[in-house]
């Protein structure tokens, strides 16, 4: 039995389990809870264990705004770390609620003097102890009675990865995504070396220059082309020759949905998903005979090059806005405008041979205010969402500035802009943020530019993101050997899809979208 003048200890240990268990971002469990419970009085009252209970609640406190937005470590948290620099960080830090400051160092100063100063309570009971310990074990015996691992270390790695201490769990979750990471990096560096390995039966482009844009962070039902109340796509909305409503992005985030967007995606029993980035859009369209170009202003994130550079190095030409990094001090102020000279410089060139131009965006990535070039254009009575709208407008006439330019160069072309992925609402509705459990994370805009100025057509059908470069190769008049929609279907032809999926960002395996939470847009 607890003494009465030890239920107040007791109580302060229950508390610190439940708050570790969420600053360290894993979902509440009573399994956890209990066991980070009897650790501490069991074993805090120790000074070794002391120390290391202190020196891990001070951690999560420093971990809490990532454990906050991206849960315990996982390969996106490890990816992020790996491939952000100083400039990056701060940034990341910018976009933090001031109150995120406060809570972090407030606990991290808590607990140092929590655990110098307080009496935890002191439980010698053996039976109790037994007791615990064969709860614990519990779990991880039944798995292994079940899977029966055939190896000493699966043995063990099996015993303690099915413990739901959330100490433990955070170092092998740390260890387990940092092993994929590495693994996934080393995959994707051998595949660079690799070229397009889809046949290519003919070429025959009906114009000589095609535009690829790449938007970042749109959900479509905030453009005015889709029905938003605000007028902040006029261009679009009046000038588009196709508006589609329906693309589904094949991720909620840029480094997973960008690859499946643009290279070949390879299932596996249809329950997972790898992009094969050597067959690009930018590789085929090399083995097709275009001059092939990369602009961009997303940088490359760090020191070490990520998915979409390594997709964008089989351009023959390529430029960055940003040398070395993605969102850093050193970006500040170069926005998606400082690609249009570089546009300028390739219309220039006389070819006979047909140009693939893509241009990526840094579009309305979060933070949107510090993304907009000028003064916010709609108030809709909220700061973050008014900057979103805005920053909208600007990519309307980023692509308003990029259709005159080819217009002022006589160029016969064709534009497509589509977004890598969406985003949802977050704090009561005063934000956006990446969020892959809601389907506007995924409904981005789809929509086709010609220099014919042909009637606007307007498509409401749903169709996946996977495999979209068989449909930018058929409009870009490139027939691969592939049987798909998108290859032997024009463009108006496509049928709908149905029972489409999608990935989540921390995983390959796929997800039925329609089984994912709507977030309607409440300023409509």
């Amino acid at each position: 039995m607890i003494k009465k003048e030890n239920l107040f200890s007791h109580g302060v240990c229950i508390c610190l389990s439940i708050l570790l268990v969420y600053l360290l971002g894993f979902p509440q469990r009573f399994d956890r809870i209990f066991l980070t419970y009897f650790s501490l009085i069991f074993l805090a009252r120790f000074t070794f264990f002391r120390i290391f209970f202190g020196i891990w609640f001070v951690i999560a406190a420093l971990y809490l705004p990532v454990g906050f937005y991206y849960g315990s470590p996982n390969v996106a948290v490890i990816s992020s770390i790996a491939e952000t620099d100083i400039d990056e960080m701060t940034e990341f830090c910018s976009q933090l609620p001031s109150y995120f400051y406060f809570v972090s160092l407030f606990l991290a100063v808590f607990f140092i003097i929590l655990f110098k100063k307080f009496p935890f309570p002191k439980i010698n009971n053996q039976y109790l102890i037994i007791f615990v310990l064969g709860l614990s074990c519990y779990k991880p015996i039944k798995i292994i009675a079940q899977y029966r691992p055939n190896t000493f270390s699966s043995i063990v790695y099996s015993f303690f990865s099915n413990i739901k201490y959330p100490i433990l769990e955070f170092c092998i979750g740390f260890n387990e995504s940092s092993k994929l990471y590495l693994t996934e990096k080393e995959q994707q560096l051998k595949q660079i070396e690799q070229s397009n390995s889809i046949p290519i039966v003919s070429v025959n482009p009906k114009h000589k220059t095609y535009v690829i844009i790449i938007g970042e962070s749109v959900r479509k039902d905030y453009m005015s082309a889709y029905g938003f109340k605000y007028d902040n796509t006029p261009f679009t909305r009046t000038h588009a020759n196709v508006i589609w409503d329906g693309l589904i992005a094949p991720a909620p985030n840029t480094q997973a949905s960008i690859p499946h967007l643009i290279s070949q995606s390879i299932f596996s029993d249809d329950k997972e998903v790898n992009a094969l980035l050597s067959n690009n859009i930018i590789s085929i369209a090399n083995d097709a005979g275009f001059e092939t170009y990369w602009l961009s202003n997303q940088g490359r994130l760090g020191k070490m090059e990520i998915t979409v550079p390594r997709i964008a190095s089989y351009a023959k030409h390529s430029f960055y806005t940003k040398k070395g990094e993605y969102n850093g001090k050193s970006s500040r102020g170069k926005h998606d405008t400082l690609l249009l000279p570089e546009l300028d410089n390739i219309l220039l060139k006389n070819s006979n041979q047909p140009k693939l131009i893509v241009m990526h965006l840094i579009g309305s990535h979060p933070h949107f205010c510090k993304r907009l070039e000028f003064e916010v254009q709609f108030d809709l009575n909220n700061k973050n969402i008014s900057c979103y709208v805005s920053s909208i407008k600007e990519t309307d006439d980023l692509i308003t500035q990029t259709i005159d330019k080819l217009e002022k160069y006589k160029q016969d072309y064709s534009l497509v802009y589509f977004a890598d992925h969406g985003l949802a609402h977050t704090d009561q509705y005063n934000d956006l943020r990446h969020n892959s459990d809601y389907q506007e994370s995924y409904r981005v805009p789809f929509i086709f530019f010609d220099s014919d100025k042909s009637p606007q057509q307007k498509i409401n059908k749903q169709i996946s993101g996977f495999q979209l470069v068989y449909l930018l190769s058929h409009w870009m008049g490139i027939k691969l050997e592939v049987k798909h929609d998108y290859m032997q279907n024009e463009l108006l032809e496509i049928p709908e899809q149905d029972n489409i999926k999608i990935k989540k960002w921390t995983t390959n395996k796929l997800f039925p979208f329609n089984k994912l939470k709507k977030d309607p847009n409440p300023f409509n």
